[in-house]
């Protein structure tokens, strides 16, 4: 048996809110990488209760956003909420780490493509936005919670002041 959390109407459409805004998309990006499937209004109107989701869309949905539905309906709670305090990643730390790593290469690439993308040629810290953390993430083969930590316990996060 299945036992499912209750949830009130507010907190699916939050759910679903935080499920595009986690995919760094606006209303308008929705319905334009749907080719119009998903109007924004509709999509808006589903985030704010004032339209009822049936299974079917709701199903269609997460899988336009590539995520379960348990997900975009908010049933999961064991998940670890993704940090939205700002990151900045040291990479002069990524330096220390070993060769054989290949985790760590792959974070000490990735730091050097988005410094080169963004002109940024200090190379000593980088600002991570949340796209970046996703990418991070899937570079870790981990959710973002998770990818935070392991970035945190490696010490390639600056410390705040």
């Amino acid at each position: 048996m299945i036992i499912i959390p209750e949830l009130s109407i507010e907190e699916i459409a939050a759910s679903i809110k935080a499920v595009r805004k986690a995919k760094g998309l606006t209303l308008r990006e929705v319905e334009e990488r749907s080719g119009g499937v998903w109007k924004a209004v509709v999509i808006g109107s589903y985030e704010r209760c004032d339209r009822a989701l049936s299974v079917k869309k709701a199903i269609t949905l997460a899988n336009f956003y590539q995520v379960p539905l348990d997900e975009l309906l908010g049933l999961r709670k064991d998940v670890k909420p993704t940090p939205r305090e700002k990151i900045t990643l040291d990479i002069r730390a990524t330096t220390n780490l070993a060769p054989s790593d290949s985790e760590s290469t792959n974070i000490r690439n990735f730091a050097t493509l988005i410094c080169a993308k963004r002109r940024d040629w200090n190379g000593e810290v980088l600002s991570i936005r949340n796209s970046d953390l996703t990418t991070i993430a899937l570079l870790l083969n981990k959710d973002e919670a998770t990818s935070y930590d392991w970035l945190l316990n490696r010490g390639l996060l600056l410390a705040k002041p």
